[in-house]
């Protein structure tokens, strides 16, 4: 039976091998997005990755590791926010005898938080902005009206405006249980993000971009001088 922690390990060695830290940077470029559904977030990280030159940590890189370490993917899997509430993972317990108690859940996912973050890189979703609240990491909250978010969704998949409602509640939902269940926190929290970005009023996807990435630098700047000020206080 496969073994978490050392799928956990792979996975974190995996990707630091295929990817250099960018220069110029005291500390690695870390960007968390926590998303509302149809908000473009994906997009938005991954022309993110592209002008900051880091890599994207979503659920489709858990899934492609997962087929690299040739291992049960229910094991990489269980990092994924769509697990949902943490109470529910005796079922993955029954199944693969794992032990995924929600103590062990919550501790293995902010090892690999952390361990990305030591990296570098754009991580999406699963409560990262909580584990990563301190530091040079930029924290971003992609929001919006349930009807504004069901209007994309329904034009992108191609389903009614009443369907698309539906999944947008649902998604939103389930993100916002898996965050509570893991971290105690809620979703909507603005004290939690430096950067909140409010879609229904923002729809020019690459001058959103930029204004992240000059964010990156203006949180490096700022911790670094406030590590500088604190150095000559000491």
């Amino acid at each position: 039976m496969p073994n978490i922690q050392a799928a956990l390990n792979a996975m974190v060695a995996a990707v630091g091998a295929e990817k250099d830290r960018p220069k110029g940077h005291k500390y690695p470029v870390v960007v968390t997005i926590s998303r509302d559904d149809g908000t473009h977030g994906h997009l938005i990280a991954e022309k993110l990755s592209q002008k900051l030159g880091v890599p994207i940590f979503d659920k489709e890189l858990v899934e492609k590791l997962a087929e690299r370490l040739d291992t049960d993917h229910k094991v990489v899997k269980a990092l994924d926010e769509g697990v949902g509430r943490a109470r529910d993972m005796w079922l993955y317990r029954l199944v693969t005898g794992v032990d995924v108690t929600p103590g062990t859940y919550r501790r293995h996912l902010v090892n690999v938080i952390l361990s990305l973050a030591h990296m570098g890189g754009i991580i999406v979703g699963r409560g990262a902005h909580v584990v990563l609240n301190t530091g040079a990491a930029l924290r971003v909250r992609l929001t919006g009206t349930i009807p504004a978010c069901a209007k994309r969704i329904s034009e992108e998949k191609g389903i009614s405006f009443e369907d698309a409602i539906k999944e947008v509640k649902r998604i939103n939902s389930k993100r916002g249980k898996f965050v509570w269940d893991m971290f105690q926190s809620r979703l909507n929290e603005p004290q939690n993000f430096d950067i909140v970005i409010n879609m229904d009023r923002m729809s020019n996807i690459d001058q959103i971009v930029s204004t992240l990435a000059a964010a990156v630098e203006a949180i490096h700047v700022s911790v670094e001088t406030d590590e500088e000020a604190e150095a000559k206080k000491g």
